[in-house]
């Protein structure tokens, strides 16, 4: 009897000592799950893209030589519409503004005289002319001599009024023409000096632009001396801003203007902004210097204001291309391909014949096969049971004489052997 459970004390050792190892040793894998599901299914477009603004003006030097600047609003500030942002020194434009403004004066008192002297000689002229009229209708009935005098008086006057009130007509238009060319100088004098400080045209935000200075760009600073016409500031109106983004060609025919847009910032990575599709370019252009891939820009309105928006802000878009409800749609990766049916894998582990319709980055539509509530595998179940490469071979070992390749899944992922 002793012997008996002697050996029978061996014989349980063993299995449990067999049962140990084999546990150490065999592998067990844990399958994760998910549920299919039921409702809106969203198709996107997911691009990435740089906040600007909708508005935004860039203030130039103006078109004279020899400009400073003396004064910068400084940069990041908020400013109104109508204050000054850049100030220039203006010495010489007030210096010559004071003597056109001299030489003005002048001209237009030599015009007063030449005017005034114009009425005199008028009514004087006039005058004789009346006498010389009256006198001969006096005399034109006298001896021939006498009235051949009177009638010479009249023509003299007549003439003699002519060439004198001719005269003091041109030198009236010449005063005029002196008042005029000087008044011009004024009023460039008077244009340049208000040009001397620049206002915002835009209530918004000074950003410094670069500017070329002596062999490399930098930022414009208080004593540069621009060039006429250069780009000194811009300021974008922040109150609309919106992203400029990009698609690809073989998408733009899915993007038109007026669709929802969820814009979310790198800053902000958990706050999400509305936005509308708001233009699409015409023409397609290179992605970037030496692309071969063509691209659209768009430009995406961000619907409501914001103080955390700013410009070269980066941001994520997601065009909504569109919503589908009451649509039963799995993850991807919980799809796969089986001797050429495609099947989903139920909790059972069991496979499930399914049709599938629409996609977008991450869920795929079921058309038929499930009904919504669902738990289905997210890997291959079937890989448990067979083994995964590597467990019993290297992969060349597992590829020898194989005919045709492993199953493929939606997606270009292989079912495990």
């Amino acid at each position: 009897m002793k012997k008996i459970i002697y050996i029978v004390s061996i014989l349980v050792i063993i299995i449990v000592g067999y049962m140990g190892v084999d546990a150490i040793f065999t592998k067990s894998y844990d399958i994760p799950m998910t549920f299919a599901s039921r409702g809106e299914f969203v198709i996107a477009l997911n691009e990435n893209g740089t906040i600007d603004a909708t508005q935004a003006v860039t203030l130039s030097a103006p078109r004279i030589r020899g400009l400073q600047i003396t004064w910068l609003a400084p940069e990041g500030s908020i400013v109104k519409k109508g204050d000054p942002v850049i100030k220039f020194d203006a010495t010489k434009q007030v210096a010559d503004l004071a003597d056109y403004e001299s030489t003005l004066k002048i001209y237009s008192s030599a015009l007063e005289r030449a005017r005034k002297e114009y009425t005199i000689q008028k009514k004087q002229l006039q005058l004789n002319l009346e006498k010389a009229r009256r006198n001969y209708d006096e005399q034109k009935h006298e001896a021939p001599r006498v009235a051949e005098e009177s009638r010479m008086e009249l023509e003299l006057a007549e003439l003699n009024f002519e060439a004198k009130l001719e005269q003091l007509t041109a030198d009236v238009d010449k005063a005029e023409v002196e008042v005029a060319r000087a008044q011009s100088k004024v009023d460039l004098a008077q244009r340049e000096l208000s040009q001397m400080t620049i206002n915002a045209t835009i209530p918004g935000l000074v950003v410094y632009l670069e500017i070329w200075k002596g062999g490399s760009m930098d930022k414009v600073q208080e004593g540069d001396s621009p060039w006429p016409g250069m780009g000194l500031i811009k300021i974008p109106n922040l109150s609309e801003m919106m992203v400029k983004t990009t698609v690809s060609e073989v998408d733009a025919n899915k993007v038109e203007t007026g669709q929802e847009v969820i814009v979310a910032l790198d800053a902000y990575p958990d706050v999400e902004f509305q936005g509308r599709v708001s233009t699409i370019s015409t023409l397609a252009r290179r992605k970037e210097s030496g692309s071969k891939i063509n691209v659209f820009d768009v430009e995406v309105t961000i619907l409501k204001h914001d103080e955390r928006l700013k410009p070269g802000m980066s941001a994520s878009n997601r065009i909504i291309v569109e919503r589908l409800q009451d649509v039963v749609s799995v993850p991807l990766e919980a799809v796969f391909e089986n001797e050429g049916q495609t099947v989903v894998y139920l909790k059972n582990n069991k496979s499930r014949d399914v049709t599938v319709g629409r996609r977008n980055d991450v869920r795929i539509e079921v058309v038929d096969g499930l009904d919504g509530n669902e738990e289905i595998c997210l890997i291959d179940p079937t890989l448990e049971e067979q083994g995964l490469p590597g467990d019993k071979a290297t992969e060349p070992e597992l590829n020898k004489g194989q005919t045709q390749p492993p199953p493929k899944r939606p997606g270009g992922r292989k079912r495990g052997r």
